[in-house]
């Protein structure tokens, strides 16, 4: 199974990316791809969403 070396721009780790991962075209194709891993990906899923709800009266 092929791999590409990317870093999150968030986290700033260093993973190995498989190609049955989702970024993996993307990171092939330009050495300049943008690449945000799962868990800063989740983190800010999950902020955006607790932002959004409404805020409960004191």
């Amino acid at each position: 199974m092929k791999q590409v070396t990317a870093r999150c721009i968030m986290c700033g780790k260093t993973y190995d990316v498989a190609e049955d991962h989702k970024d993996y075209p993307k990171l092939v194709q330009s050495k300049d791809a943008v690449f945000v891993c799962d868990r800063c990906n989740y983190k800010v899923r999950y902020e955006s969403e607790e932002e959004q709800k409404p805020k409960k009266p004191m």
